[in-house]
């Protein structure tokens, strides 16, 4: 629950108030994250901890998306591009039975664990009792990557072209090398066990180092038309990888930002363009002990002969008050699962490749209720928690999620307030007289068209009684 509050403020530069007209359409912009001052906005604490079968069916999927990206760059035209950015990590409940799962990929998954090293990777990782942070996770699966690669690559040449990639020496020799000669589990297990961190980020820069000779030798002996696409592949998907698994838990957001101050220098400096700006002051509704503002936004769905439009109506928006904090919440990612159909997560992220013995994990799905609840609440954490360096800013903040795709357009993420809802509008102390014009010109419509004789008009400045920001009426 938030305290109460009655009023809070949204400071606006004269340049983005004229531009989207904001104060004639009386709109609020729900922001990406990544569009937001803070570069941490879209950072999740994402943390793996589960069972043997658990991380198996990690390294699975790991397998599921290089290999579907591997075929997808083999079909393609030798000038085009995969999408760095939509990397094919989502399975659909049909793809599960696809002929290639029980053929291309199968021979892969069982090659792949065929590796005495790699086979016993997932037991170590369970058995650390302790969650993997993201850097350990992407480390260990880059560490595996070239394995991964070229067990696709030669399964993929024996089924589809009928070649034996393996007639080459320097690339058997390669191969043997990264199935047999590299100590996966050794390199995990100090992960685990060595509290020495020069000791581990030494261990990383020397398997890089050999990660990165490899990869040399097998740009020549390889050497494709489609540069991006090689690099890609054998070099850059294990971080795009990494980045793009958040998709799989939680639907993009968009932010719409408040503060409970009208008076902070900062804030006036960095959003309201050094005081040649507007600080917008709202009345907030309270209800057992929580904060709401009423906005028009995308509630559904409609569709005719002509095609399908977007239906947007009034409601009430829960205000959040901002979190700061040193460490940010932490997202259990085998328990949060929530953009992935609950057959998905059952028969293919949490059981063997049979589907005869299925993770610990699957129990925390049983009870949707609870689940749903505790998911939920987490994702308000993880929104609304940012580090203790901008805590001067005392935000609160409305955010929508794109949940089937409702808000993809910018036009969709613009939310109508009621004129009534807004109370007052602050100048900074260099809007000209000229801006002010133009704005107290747009409100004495919005009063005329509301019948509202009670706006108020104020001008920030700084006393030297008080030492600090004051507010005089504006006339």
């Amino acid at each position: 629950m938030s305290e109460p509050v009655d009023n809070l403020y949204r400071y606006r530069s004269i340049e983005k108030l004229f531009q989207f007209h904001e104060l004639e359409n009386l709109e609020i912009y729900f922001s990406k994250p990544s569009d937001l001052n803070d570069k941490m906005e879209d950072y999740m604490n994402i943390i793996w901890q589960g069972d043997e079968i658990a991380f198996k069916s990690l390294f699975k999927h790991y397998l599921y998306s290089l290999c579907l990206s591997y075929a997808m760059a083999s079909i393609m035209d030798p000038n085009e591009k995969l999408d760095k950015d939509k990397l094919p990590i989502y399975l659909s409940v049909e793809s599960l039975s696809w002929p290639i799962m029980d053929t291309l990929f199968k021979d892969v998954y069982y090659e792949f664990f065929n590796s005495p090293e790699i086979a016993k990777l997932p037991e170590i990782m369970a058995n650390a009792n302790r969650p993997f942070n993201q850097d350990e996770v992407s480390f260990i699966l880059k560490s595996i990557h070239l394995f991964a690669y070229l067990v696709i690559n030669t399964q993929s040449k024996k089924q589809i072209y009928s070649e034996d990639s393996l007639q080459n020496q320097e690339y058997n020799t390669i191969y043997n090398h990264l199935k047999f000669g590299i100590k996966y589990s050794d390199i995990t297990s100090l992960m685990v066990q060595s509290k020495n961190k020069e000791e581990i980020l030494c261990c990383i820069e020397a398997a890089e180092y050999e990660r990165r000779e490899i990869k040399k030798v097998l740009e020549v002996l390889y050497a494709d038309k489609n540069r991006f696409n090689i690099e890609l592949l054998t070099f850059d998907f294990t971080d795009l990888y990494m980045n793009q698994l958040k998709r799989l838990l939680y639907n993009e957001h968009y932010i719409a930002c408040f503060t409970k101050s009208y008076n902070n220098k900062l804030m006036w400096g960095h959003y309201a363009d050094g005081g040649n700006g507007v600080c917008l002051k709202f009345k907030i509704k309270n209800e057992k002990n929580k904060n709401f503002i009423n906005l028009r936004t995308v509630s559904g769905m409609s569709s005719d002969s002509v095609g399908t439009k977007l239906i947007k109506d009034f409601s009430l928006h829960e205000i959040y008050k901002v979190n700061y904090l040193d460490i940010y919440p932490e997202i259990d990612f085998f328990n949060s699962l929530g953009c992935i159909s609950s057959k998905v997560i059952r028969d293919f992220w949490l059981c063997n490749y049979d589907r005869t013995k299925f993770s610990k994990c699957c129990e925390n799905y049983n009870d949707m209720n609870i689940w749903r609840e505790n998911y939920h609440k987490k994702a308000t954490e993880y929104i609304c928690t940012k580090s203790e360096e901008w805590k001067y800013e005392e935000e609160y903040r409305v955010f929508i999620t794109n949940f089937l795709g409702l808000y993809e357009q910018d036009d969709d993420r613009k939310a109508q307030y009621r004129f009534e809802d807004l109370e007052a509008i602050i100048f900074g102390e260099k809007v000209s007289k000229e801006d002010k014009g133009k704005i107290t010109k747009i409100i004495a419509q919005h009063c005329k068209e509301n019948n509202r004789n009670d706006f108020k008009f104020y001008d920030i400045y700084y006393s030297t009684i008080t030492k600090q920001l004051e507010l005089r009426q504006f006339i």
